[in-house]
């Protein structure tokens, strides 16, 4: 032992030293107090932040959903064209808006109508049997908008029908703003038609664009194929009340159209005027437009949050000071030992701490309980699932409520069989992040059982395999799938129609093929070359594929060859084969409509050969090759027309 070593051992026999030990504890006693209450402090604001973040989310989401709504209804427009009123009542009435999302007044269509129209669009409106209709207000612009359906038809709603929202300045920049970028707007603070004299509210509306079948991809091209709006006018402080105000809520909210000022207020909740120990304020941008939400901390989460740990760690500290200082009064020989022995332990603990979190994914240990309840959890946890270790280790967050519903018995099955056999497991599964997003993960694990044999803990590892599951799902899609269009190829088209086939012949259910050629497509691609030709084939991918039933299978064989497997179509042949012909005959319609090709149209009709089924009276590819022998019929016919097949083998398909 060195002279230095010497001194400081002499200097721990000493009484003085434990005195010298009881100031610094003491002061380190002192300090963790201080640190405890800053920390507390920080963890409180923390806490609230998280709440209000949290709230804020589900503002977004909510805002989120109605746009949705009107996502699906402009896919209405799009799907029919010009939807009825009673198409609309009915589509409306089926999101059942009322229960799924409280808030909303109503969902509408407001038609663009150029002035030279207005009188003929007025009459036409009469005629329906609203006799006192009209634009309002009246006068004369530049271009007119009329409210035309809204659901539910009654009510304030009333007072909204014909009303021209292009006239009004607010209303007419969101209206602008959605049609010039195709997006959701959400338009600022306005007085709503709807409200009457008395408990008049803030209103805004969001408007999603609706266009005619025309290109779309300029501000000039979707100006000039804007055919109107679908939209929902909202009371700005019913819609966040009912998203908002529930029970146990802890933060109070006032939300502002811009800047936080009183004449942008949107909504205040009771008590959000009060002097609270915290307030944020967040942006919520959504439908190109931002509001600013207002958060406080309401008494009774300022109330939930007062702690004595500070105070506990500090009479606690010096009760234990004191302790240490009898302790090393008494045993002041023996200090240095036990210096020594916490600061090598403290080595190890900081090195397996270490090791444990530059392990990729999440390590964990938990007891073989029924419900295991984690022990330790590295960091790893939080990229994988989004949520902190503490909330697993605190129970607050159950990792099983993380996994998907289809593979929580495999996973349980896994792990009971493990834990029975007292062996490892290795499985694959899907978890679903506090962000929404589904992840594949990998969990590999093993047993450790204590001295009589009884499994103990279950010790494991949980990483991330999405990319390669993703690069499985490319593969298969690849194998199964047309590149260009989408649609299933030859070898996924025959696996159905074998499919389809084994039910014919179950159910006795007669269906049909239809094999599609398109006439003098090949004129296309010399004349315009290849990439001319390919978008006419996702065109016409797209057209097959809203021509039949969502239970059809539109396929692409290669080239400009399409086929279509019908289901279901009736007890007998005749009845499947007057279904065929009714459905053949609409897409000979359909394929037949021009298609633009940058800015000239061309004309590209189908030639379509059909052949019935029951069972298994025929395989799938002779199926195929009898639909296909009554296309080259319908191309020896002249073309642009169907035929069913017939046991004539000798015709011949023409080129083109």
């Amino acid at each position: 032992m060195t002279s230095t070593g010497k001194r400081a051992s002499q200097l721990l026999d000493r009484k003085a030293t434990a005195w010298v030990v009881l100031l610094l504890t003491v002061l380190l006693t002192l300090a963790l107090w201080r640190h405890a209450e800053t920390q507390f402090i920080q963890g409180d604001k923390d806490n609230f932040l998280r709440v209000a973040e949290k709230q804020k989310n589900i503002l977004i989401t909510r805002m989120d959903d109605y746009e949705q709504v009107l996502r699906g209804g402009a896919a209405l427009f799009a799907a029919t064209g010009m939807p009825s009123r009673k198409q609309w009542q009915a589509y409306v009435e089926t999101l059942e808006l009322d229960q799924t999302l409280p808030g909303i007044l109503g969902t509408g269509f407001a038609l663009m109508v150029p002035p030279a129209a207005k009188e003929a669009h007025e009459r036409l409106i009469r005629a329906e049997g609203f006799a006192d209709y009209a634009i309002t207000p009246p006068g004369n612009r530049d271009m007119l908008s009329s409210i035309v359906y809204l659901e539910p038809f009654t009510g304030p709603n009333l007072r909204a029908f014909g009303y021209d929202m292009f006239s009004d300045p607010v209303r007419r920049e969101a209206m602008e703003r959605a049609r010039d970028t195709g997006q959701p707007a959400l338009s600022k603070k306005v007085t709503l038609v709807q409200e009457t004299v008395s408990g008049v509210q803030p209103g805004f509306l969001i408007y999603f664009p609706v266009y005619n079948t025309a290109p779309t991809d300029t501000v000039a091209a979707r100006r000039a194929a804007l055919i109107g709006f679908v939209y929902s006018p909202f009371r700005a402080f019913d819609l966040v009340e009912s998203t908002f105000n529930v029970p146990g809520q802890i933060v109070e909210l006032e939300l502002f159209d811009g800047e936080p000022a009183p004449e942008n207020l949107l909504y205040a909740s009771q008590g959000a005027g009060r002097t609270a120990r915290h307030v944020t304020d967040m942006p919520l941008e959504r439908g190109g437009h931002a509001w600013v939400a207002r958060f406080r901390s309401s008494a009774r989460l300022e109330a939930s949050r007062q702690s004595n740990q500070p105070e506990l760690i500090l009479f606690g500290g010096l009760a234990l000071d004191l302790l240490l200082f009898s302790v090393l009064y008494m045993n002041a020989r023996h200090r240095r030992k036990m210096r020594q022995a916490a600061a090598r332990l403290e080595q190890i603990l900081n090195s397996y701490k270490s090791l444990v979190e530059n392990i990729p994914g999440a390590v964990f240990r938990s007891q073989a309980a029924a419900d295991l309840p984690v022990l330790q959890l590295s960091n790893g946890i939080t990229p994988l699932t989004g949520e902190p270790p503490e909330h697993f280790l605190s129970g607050e967050r159950a990792y099983r409520q993380l996994i998907h519903p289809d593979d929580k018995p495999q996973v349980s099955a896994a792990i009971a069989e493990a834990i029975a056999k007292r062996c490892a497991y290795d499985i694959e599964y899907r978890i679903k992040t506090t962000d929404g997003f589904a992840r594949w993960v990998n969990e590999r694990g093993r047993v450790t059982p204590d001295e009589s044999g009884q499994a103990r803990w279950l010790d494991g590892l949980i990483f991330d395999i999405s990319e390669r599951k993703a690069a499985e799902i490319m593969i298969r899609d690849l194998a199964f799938n047309d590149t260009l269009t989408g649609l299933p190829n030859r070898r996924l088209l025959l696996d159905r129609l074998d499919h389809e086939l084994a039910i014919s012949e179950r159910t006795g259910r007669h269906g049909a093929l239809l094999f599609i050629d398109l006439d003098n497509f090949k004129t296309i691609n010399d004349t315009l070359g290849h990439a001319a030709g390919d978008r006419v084939l996702v065109e016409v991918s797209r057209r097959l594929v809203a021509s039949v039933r969502e239970s059809d299978t539109v396929a692409r064989l290669g080239g400009d060859e399409f086929v279509v497997i019908l289901e279901n179509l009736g007890n007998t042949a005749d009845e499947a084969a007057a279904e065929a012909a009714e459905l053949g005959s609409n897409i000979l319609v359909v394929l037949s409509q021009p298609y633009r090709l940058g800015e000239a149209l061309r004309n590209c009709t189908p030639s379509i050969g059909i052949t019935t089924f029951c069972g298994h009276q025929a395989s799938a590819g002779r199926l195929l090759r009898q639909a296909d022998s009554a296309m080259y019929q319908a191309k020896s016919a002249g073309r642009h027309q169907l035929r069913f097949h017939t046991k004539d083998p000798s015709t011949t398909a023409p080129s083109g």
